[in-house]
């Protein structure tokens, strides 16, 4: 039936677009054919991108505009892609409506949360309000793994990992804050309580990480489960659909 198609966003720098390698290595390495999508503002256009897709990878990048999410800027807020925000809200309610696998990393997380009633931190060390927070924008190199995850007992995630606690790379001074359980539900947290892992709580495989297996599944074994697990979804979704 073919390999599984896997639609990537992409970053908007000024008048570019751009994206990390490591993203299109993953899905190519592990089985997928990747698709990178392109930001525009026609709605059939979008629509039709996401009708040949049997998986959506949504990508880390800039800080969300608050306005997706109701609030108003915090001091501490950096960079925005207002655009990309708007771009890939449509992106997602499509792929939503088609019902195809999605993976959220990072800003890819938060804005699933977003746009499913969630709220958010605009800046951690501001504004969360538990103790002991722990560094969740590491200075090392990227496929580091700075700190540990705590994984809830029978989530999907948990299935897919095979264990209580995973160490993950952090590159984040934002996060989600709280999460409507009518879409979705926690499954992973960090030491400190910030969420680091949500997931559906319908059938379709959609997920949100906060960290980047992408940059660290050569090497460690729940990335790179975690990555399987999605493609094996998307593959299951062309091989019924099409």
């Amino acid at each position: 039936m073919g390999r599984p198609i896997i639609g990537i966003t992409t970053a908007i720098e000024e008048n570019n677009m751009s994206l990390r390698p490591h993203y299109i290595e993953a899905v190519t390495d592990l089985g997928g054919v990747p698709l990178l999508l392109a930001k525009n503002d026609d709605e059939q256009s979008i629509k039709e991108q996401i009708e040949v897709l049997d998986g959506l990878y949504l990508t880390g990048g800039n800080d969300i505009n608050p306005s997706t999410y109701n609030e108003e800027p915090h001091p501490k807020l950096e960079k925005v892609e207002h655009g990309r925000d708007e771009y890939e809200i449509e992106v997602i309610k499509h792929a939503f409506k088609r019902g195809i696998p999605i993976l959220g990393i990072c800003r890819g997380s938060q804005l699933l949360n977003s746009l499913t009633d969630g709220t958010m931190y605009q800046d951690l060390e501001a504004q969360y309000e538990g103790e002991d927070l722990i560094q969740h924008k590491q200075e090392s190199d990227r496929d580091y793994l700075q700190h540990s995850v705590l994984i809830e007992e029978g989530s999907r995630l948990h299935k897919i990992v095979g264990t209580d606690t995973i160490r993950v790379n952090s590159h984040h001074h934002q996060a989600n804050k709280d999460v409507d359980n009518k879409d979705f539900i926690v499954c992973g947290r960090a030491p400190d309580g910030v969420i680091e892992a949500l997931e559906s709580t319908g059938d379709t495989f959609i997920m949100g990480l906060q960290f980047h297996p992408e940059d660290s599944y050569k090497f460690d074994e729940p990335s790179k489960k975690i990555l399987e697990a999605f493609l094996s979804e998307a593959q299951q979704f062309r091989d019924e659909k099409r």
